[in-house]
């Protein structure tokens, strides 16, 4: 990537979703990026601490929602002005993105856009950094889509796939190094049932969808015209209010007319400017608790105050202090919020979504 191509480099972090994957830890008030399930940190931090390391501060725009703005607000965090979007409701990542093009493309039409959302963790930063950039040296120089595609190891409901085509030549300054490679796209698809993603596994050919992209803003503003016109639309009414005080109101009348829909269904699936570039660097997006015990390689939990006695595969996450004590069971996740205590079986994390709906039937949705 060229220095004049890095100088229109711009990093957004989406920070948004729906509460539920990490009950009772996560409401509506404190959604998954601002969490530390696996007690590594919180996956928001972890993004943009990432996007720190690639771009300058002034070049990160984070977007998030209204209890988002809240959390930062009540904290540390140096992101507002400029670098902040908020978003009235959540109406899904092609929303997002949306938003953040409308920002972007007023403070510099040649942008790149690096998409990050904050919902996964990283190991090897370094390696990380290293496709990032190469995903953008990609996109700066081509009329492509890159998205990061991560090895697929099992077939998870929980990730969006991409079916790799033909592996494509990259030239120097991009050329592939180690497990870095660029391939066409034949297919984008979201989040299979288990038997599809079986048989997307036993081909060989897919890849985990990690849901970062890049793309110069003027492609990207292209394939949103061509796909999600409507959208498109919307788009140019908030760019062209962006950087004054009509851009909420503006953002807040679009936002209130929206469905919800994915970056992914809505135009990467139906683009034919999509190119993946695969690269190992530790990533793991966990989905449930079941995901938090396979990423930490442990059945024990908060191991502080907790005592196990003929008890194996026991998971417990508690509030500081408060001592847990198993008698004679096995294969338990327990996770205490305070108002609220999920027991679940090992394997059984998935189902968390009918519990929350019972729950609202219930009339205890005062605990979401």
């Amino acid at each position: 990537m060229t220095n004049d191509n890095q100088n229109h480099l711009y990093v957004i972090v989406i920070a948004g979703g729906q509460a539920g994957k990490f009950w009772p830890l996560e409401r509506e008030a404190m959604l998954t990026p601002f969490l530390d399930p696996a007690g590594m940190g919180s996956m928001l931090l972890g993004a943009l601490k990432r996007a720190e390391r690639i771009v300058p501060f002034e070049h990160i725009v984070l977007v998030t929602g209204l209890h988002g703005n809240s959390l930062l607000k009540g904290g540390e965090w140096p992101y507002r002005g400029q670098n902040l979007l908020v978003e009235p409701v959540w109406r899904g990542t092609a929303a997002s993105v949306a938003l953040a093009a409308a920002h972007v493309r007023k403070l510099d039409p040649e942008a790149v856009l690096l998409v990050i959302p904050a919902d996964h963790y990283v190991y090897d930063e370094e390696a990380c950094e290293e496709v990032l950039w190469k995903a953008a040296s990609v996109a700066s120089s081509r009329e492509a889509l890159v998205v990061i595609g991560i090895e697929a190891l099992r077939p998870d409901t929980g990730c969006g796939y991409i079916q790799k085509g033909a592996e494509l030549p990259m030239l120097e300054p991009q050329a592939p190094q180690g497990t870095c490679h660029l391939y066409a796209v034949r297919t984008v698809a979201e989040k299979p049932d288990y038997a599809t993603a079986v048989d997307f596994i036993s081909s060989g050919d897919f890849c985990w969808n990690s849901g970062i992209f890049v793309s110069r803003i003027d492609l990207l503003l292209h394939e949103f015209s061509r796909w999600i016109p409507e959208l498109y639309r919307d788009l140019l009414s908030m760019s062209a209010v962006a950087g004054t005080r009509d851009f909420r109101r503006v953002a807040a009348e679009v936002y209130a007319l929206l469905h919800r829909q994915s970056i992914e269904s809505c135009l990467m699936e139906k683009s034919k400017r999509v190119v993946v570039i695969t690269g190992e660097f530790g990533w793991a997006a966990p989905r449930t608790w079941d995901d938090i015990i396979r990423l930490k390689g442990t059945s024990g939990g908060d191991e502080e105050d907790v005592v196990l006695l003929d008890s194996e595969g026991v998971f417990v996450r508690k509030p500081q202090g408060k001592v847990v004590g198993c008698i004679g069971v096995s294969g338990l996740i327990i996770v205490d919020a305070g108002d609220a205590l999920l027991i679940c079986g090992r394997g059984e994390a998935g189902r968390l979504p009918a519990l929350l709906e019972e729950l609202i039937r219930r009339g205890m949705d005062g605990v979401l």
